[in-house]
């Protein structure tokens, strides 16, 4: 796709000298962007293309604009066809760095292992892998502690943890040696960041302090926000004359939220809020108008928000104050136990001679940053190498750069060469510690193309959107000027930042699918603002039936969508989307609704991969093969297939034995019970309680068969889980109860079939990554359930396939579907 670039913006494209940041909003083909810039470099001003650095966000990105650039190459030879310069291009293109940051990083280390220490020969560790041998890592930290009764670690062992175990303390360290990583540097970022807390005034007003501002302008958005709810309140009932006194109510209400809004101190804040009473509210029978008891109901919400924001305002300001000083001790051992951590982590890959990315990325940080004299870091003789290599570096979706790839990438920038492609607004991976005012810097000093002063660098904005028809783009744009701004988003939505009709679709007989925007409101008249908060199954399953209605309705209507490839052809299944803000606990209720009316979905739930009832019950398995005194994972075997128990039987079996025994226990006691009576009793008995456990009435063999079965395959297991490896022993449990065929005949089984397949694979790699034994196995996997974390669940389908696809709009990013439905999006703000 070619871009429209006005003559400023071409001029200044074609013009080297100068950074360039194009801002190029969603669908204005940000890649097409970058794609030809470089073909212009390499085509057009004679730069060879292993001169030339292009990041991408992935490994994809980076193949398709090697092959489009590969496409210009050959479409100016045909023109040319003696031109030797491009012809060597052709070979070049194969060693060219397009490439992830990742990939770069990874080869600057490999070049110049030496400058740094490290074996030339690293391999980059699975992630698998890497989870095991942080949690071993950590494990022989805390004992280290413990043995040496470090005082301020068992302070801290007091301060952050249950006396069910110290896990809680764990992940709080593992949590913020994760969120260092993407500083450049961690340690002297976290050091700096301990210090804080180090308050030499303890006499200044806690809000002057940097948390007290973030507090007091969280409290006072909260206020504003209970003042205009309460204002609009207002505007209803003072409509109504028999409602003044009411409205009377609400007045006051207004004024004393105002009088706490201005408060700047915080002690007057204190005292201010915790001073305001809300009037009762009259009780006149007479009046029956139901805008009062709707205006009864929405100050009642008013009043629990207000009431939430104010209750951080627990202490004075001199309490405040000392609590950060206190908070200085714990933190400073906090900073030392993650220091501890990192030693142990960094020793153990080195031992086994591994590092993962975020190493990658200090390692190239250490070989192009050197400290100077007087401790400030400057570029390297190595990064002087590659400043003097490229030509040009370029960088795709520049908004989601973090600290540590923006001084890779400067420090091997000559200061005048980088070119940066990307759209704030677009900034998804926050989360991830990407930093987006990278961009907005840029954004707000370079110069347009058409000015004059334009020395730091120049900015192109391209706001044209080339995938979307008027209607979504005027309602985009309807939306995000609402919502958006430099509070909420960075960036201040205006006409200036408007996604503009690019696209242009041709004219076509017949029905169109997708003309308009159409807003549907299910309304819930009981559901209050708390409600939104966390939405209730039921509206979620209206919501779906509703959805699920409306996409048969669309399929039956045969009408038409365009296709890039066939032109205008009838709306089919791969055409539509359901998008959700999250998929876990909603993604499933989607996908029974429409498959309840016979229609093909996916659903990409890769988060619930450790719920799923295949994982889950192969997990529990293994754990009774490990230990079988375990009641939970015990009973989620018996009541499963490859148990065959009924719930009767196993009812039976515990009111036979009791309560006062684990399930196991009760198993075998009520097996030994039945034994005991049939050898001695030729008559048939029952067993049910009485003094002895248990009485003989009437003969019950089946249990007892079924018990034994049990026993008999379960200690076959056991005694194999020491001769075989993890992932052959769970092979042969599979294959021995037949339960990975058996999913293939439940819903979604071919996805079912392939999670235990993956089960299978982790399982190989845990024993290929030296650690050993189904006990540690089971540990990891729980860890790893418990900490939020998951593995990916198997991945069955191409982008082809013609399915309805139900996936949360993080993972829609890029993709383009002619029909979207945009769910669940009654939700409130976090």
């Amino acid at each position: 796709m070619g871009v429209n670039w006005t003559k400023e913006q071409k001029q200044a494209i074609e013009t080297a000298g100068n950074n360039i940041l194009v801002a190029a909003a969603a669908g204005s083909g940000k890649t097409a962007v970058l794609v030809e810039r470089m073909i212009h470099k390499i085509v057009d001003e004679g730069v060879d293309i292993d001169k030339i650095l292009i990041v991408t966000f992935t490994n994809a990105a980076a193949a398709e604009m090697k092959e489009r650039i590969l496409e210009a190459i050959y479409e100016k030879l045909e023109k040319e066809p003696d031109n030797v310069r491009l012809q060597k291009q052709i070979t070049l293109l194969s060693k060219a760095n397009i490439c992830t940051i990742d990939s770069f990083c990874l080869e600057v280390v490999r070049n110049y292992f030496y400058e740094i220490d490290v074996s030339p020969n690293f391999k980059i560790a699975d992630t698998t892998e890497l989870e095991l041998i942080k949690l071993e890592a950590l494990e022989e930290v805390f004992e280290r502690n413990y043995e040496e009764k470090n005082q301020d670690f068992l302070e801290l062992v007091e301060a952050y943890t249950n006396y069910l175990s110290d896990d809680p303390l764990k992940d709080l360290i593992l949590n913020i040696y994760t969120f260092i990583q993407s500083s450049p540097f961690p340690r002297e970022w976290l050091e700096e960041k301990v210090k804080e807390f180090n308050i030499e005034n303890t006499e200044q007003d806690f809000a002057t302090t940097k948390w007290g501002k973030i507090i007091m302008q969280e409290i006072k958005d909260q206020l504003l926000d209970c003042k205009m709810k309460l204002q609009e309140v207002y505007k209803q009932t003072a409509a109504y004359d028999e409602l003044k006194k009411y409205t009377d109510v609400l007045g006051t209400d207004i004024d004393q939220i105002d009088t706490a809004m201005a408060q700047e101190t915080w002690n007057a804040m204190l005292e201010v809020a915790h001073n305001i009473q809300f009037e009762k509210w009259p009780t006149d029978r007479k009046i029956t108008l139901e805008a009062k008891e709707l205006a009864k109901q929405k100050r009642d919400v008013v009043k629990k928000q207000f009431n939430k924001a104010i209750e951080v305002l627990n202490g004075n300001s001199k309490q405040a104050i000392q609590d950060l000083v206190d908070m200085h001790e714990k933190l400073n051992a906090i900073k030392n136990l993650v220091f501890a951590f990192e030693d142990e982590f960094t020793k153990q890959k080195r031992e086994k001679n591994i590092a993962d990315f975020n190493d990658i990325e200090h390692f190239t940080l250490n070989i192009v940053l050197k400290k100077n004299e007087e401790g400030s870091y400057v570029p390297s003789s190595v990064a002087e190498k590659y400043r003097n290599k490229f030509e040009e570096i370029a960088i795709d979706e520049y908004q989601d750069s973090n600290m540590v790839q923006e001084y890779i990438l400067s420090s091997i920038s000559n200061g005048k060469n980088m070119f940066m492609v990307g759209d704030v607004k677009q900034s998804i991976y926050k989360f991830r510690q990407a930093c987006p005012d990278l961009f907005l810097q840029k954004y707000e000093t370079y110069q347009g193309a058409d000015e004059e002063e334009n020395a730091k660098g120049i900015k192109i904005q391209l706001f044209k959107n080339f995938r979307s028809r008027k209607n979504i783009l005027d309602t985009t744009n309807l939306v995000f000027k609402t919502i958006m701004s430099k509070d909420l988003g960075d960036i201040d939505y205006n006409e200036n930042e408007y996604l503009n009709l690019g696209a242009e679709f041709e004219e076509v007989e017949g029905e169109l699918a997708s003309t308009d925007t159409q807003i549907y409101v299910i309304e819930n008249k009981d559901q209050t603002d708390e409600d939104l908060l966390q939405e209730p199954t039921e509206n979620v399953e209206i919501e779906a039936k509703f959805v699920a209605q409306k996409i048969r309705e669309i399929i039956l209507s045969r009408k038409l969508v365009y296709d890039k490839k066939q032109g205008y052809r009838p709306v089919t299944y791969k055409d539509i989307v359901v998008l959700l803000r999250a998929t876990k606990n909603k993604a499933n209720v989607f996908e029974k609704e429409i498959n309840k009316l016979d229609l093909p979905v996916f659903s990409d739930t890769s988060a619930e991969y450790l719920d799923s009832i295949e994982i889950q019950t192969m997990m529990s398995l293994l754990k009774i093969i490990d230990n079988p005194m375990q009641d939970i994972p015990l009973v989620t075997v018996l009541r499963s297939v490859i148990g065959k128990f009924t719930d009767n039987e196993l009812i039976e079996i515990r009111l036979a034995t009791g309560t006062n025994m684990t399930f196991y226990e009760s198993m075998k006691h009520y097996a030994n019970i039945g034994k005991k009576m049939n050898n001695g009793v030729g008559a048939g008995f029952h067993l049910c309680p009485g003094k002895d456990g248990a009485l003989p009435l009437q003969k019950n063999m089946k249990i007892i068969d079924k018990i034994n079965q049990f026993f008999e395959q379960l200690s076959i297991w056991q005694d194999e889980k020491n001769d075989l490896e993890l992932d052959e022993l769970i092979w042969k449990i599979y294959m021995d109860t037949g339960y990975y065929h058996y999913v293939s005949l439940m819903p979604n089984g071919i996805l079912r079939q392939a999670n235990l397949k993956s089960l299978f694979e982790k399982a190989k790699q845990y024993g290929q990554a030296s650690f050993k034994g189904l006990y540690n196995f089971i540990n990891f996997i729980d860890k790893l359930h418990s900490t939020s974390g998951d593995l990916s669940a198997a991945k069955l389908i191409g982008e082809n396939e013609n399915v309805i696809r139900i996936m949360s709009i993080h993972k829609s990013k890029g993709l383009e579907f002619p029909i979207v439905f945009l769910c669940n999006s009654s939700k409130q703000f976090n």
